[in-house]
């Protein structure tokens, strides 16, 4: 049973496949009746904040390379600068974004460098990537080109065991998606006055046929339709009723806070950061909020990355991340914080001074040269 289990199968997994076996890149089939792809996803504000939030955050943390703890200088080419095109930031943000919304970020790898290892990639859209395993090895089709696993760099979101690729919202939440994209665009047409009509036209001719409905009607709209303000005049037989309707009525109000709640959940942000109504904010300062923003949001996708990267680098060097500038406390905080290692001996001034960016009191900042005939 365990040999069986253990055989390798080819295995192909290409973006979303329906209950007929066609492979789609969209989602048509929700229950909202609304089409689910990245930018109808990206369209609802509240995700739209999780995920640039997210992966802008990530985008941000400086990556270096360590062995036995200590940091390496200068920092590999491949975490200082990924992509030739593009600098770190958008590289690494963009990285996180996939991985939120498609599960997947695939790069193909640039040529090594003088240590044997490469030291630039090149992003491809998720999108037009199938992954694919044949005889126990994983492939990738980039466009109509086939790559092996070796010249592919490849981080893997979330996936169940013994899938080849990762899962994103955008294929997991795409019912949950559907939903607040429905719930938005119900909203726009709300305001604007589509979901439910401002006059009801009543007439108590009997004889009313459906061509003279609809004659009264263009009839109307032609006169009294946008923003004229002409008076109407009716016969004694037609009455007009204005219908009307608040937002608290149609639930409307209720419906958008629980969508920006539910796209807090779908894409693994506290709900106080997206605005989500009646979400607690025990936190007692910055610090321990960041710390639960690290925890809950940010780890999960640093990790991957960081362990991708890895595989990159020189046997015995790690690539790791730094939380120093999310950790920052307020400067009354770090102060007595610095006031209590000093007075206690585990800490100098200069270590003090150094965690604020200043320069130790050994090594007096250095002026420029001024010019002949200038003193200070």
């Amino acid at each position: 049973m365990l040999n069986r289990l253990l055989q390798p199968r080819n295995e192909n997994r290409s973006a979303y496949v329906d209950s007929q076996g066609r492979i789609s890149r969209t989602w048509v089939d929700t229950y909202a009746g609304v089409v689910v792809d990245t930018a109808t996803t990206l369209s609802v504000p509240a995700i739209w904040r999780a995920v640039t939030m997210i992966s802008d955050t990530v985008g941000t943390l400086p990556l270096h390379a360590y062995r036995d703890e200590q940091r390496l200088e200068p920092t590999p080419r491949l975490l200082e600068r990924p992509d030739p095109m593009d600098t770190r930031v958008e590289t690494i943000s963009a990285m996180a974004a996939a991985l939120l919304l498609h599960g997947n970020y695939v790069a193909i790898l640039g040529p090594p460098g003088a240590n044997g290892y490469p030291e630039s990639i090149y992003p491809v859209n998720p999108e037009r990537v199938t992954i694919y395993k044949r005889e126990g090895r994983k492939y990738f089709r980039i466009d109509e080109r086939e790559y092996s696993a070796a010249e592919v760099f490849h981080v893997k979101g979330f996936s169940l065991p013994g899938e080849i690729a990762g899962v994103g919202i955008v294929a997991a939440q795409h019912q949950g998606i559907g939903a607040a994209i429905a719930v938005m665009e119900y909203a726009a047409r709300y305001f604007d006055g589509g979901a439910m009509p401002s006059y009801a036209i009543k007439s108590d001719n009997p004889d009313l046929t459906e061509d003279d409905a609809q004659l009264l009607k263009q009839k109307w709209m032609e006169h009294y339709g946008g923003r004229s303000r002409i008076p109407a005049v009716l016969n004694s037989t037609t009455k007009v009723e204005p219908l009307t309707a608040n937002a608290n009525d149609s639930q409307l109000v209720e419906a958008r806070n629980q969508a920006v709640a539910d796209a807090a959940n779908i894409v693994g942000l506290p709900g106080n950061f997206s605005g989500a109504p009646n979400t607690s904010r025990t936190y007692t300062n910055t610090e321990l909020q960041a710390i639960e923003y690290i925890r809950t949001s940010i780890a999960p996708l640093t990790a991957r990355i960081e362990a991708t990267f890895t595989d990159y680098l020189p046997r015995g060097q790690y690539a790791k991340f730094s939380f120093d500038s999310l950790l920052r406390a307020d400067t009354l905080t770090r102060y007595q914080a610095h006031k209590i290692a000093l007075e206690s001996g585990f800490l100098t001034v200069d270590e003090v001074r150094e965690l604020e960016d200043r320069p130790p009191l050994g090594q007096p900042l250095e002026l420029e040269t001024l010019p002949e005939g200038l003193t200070l």
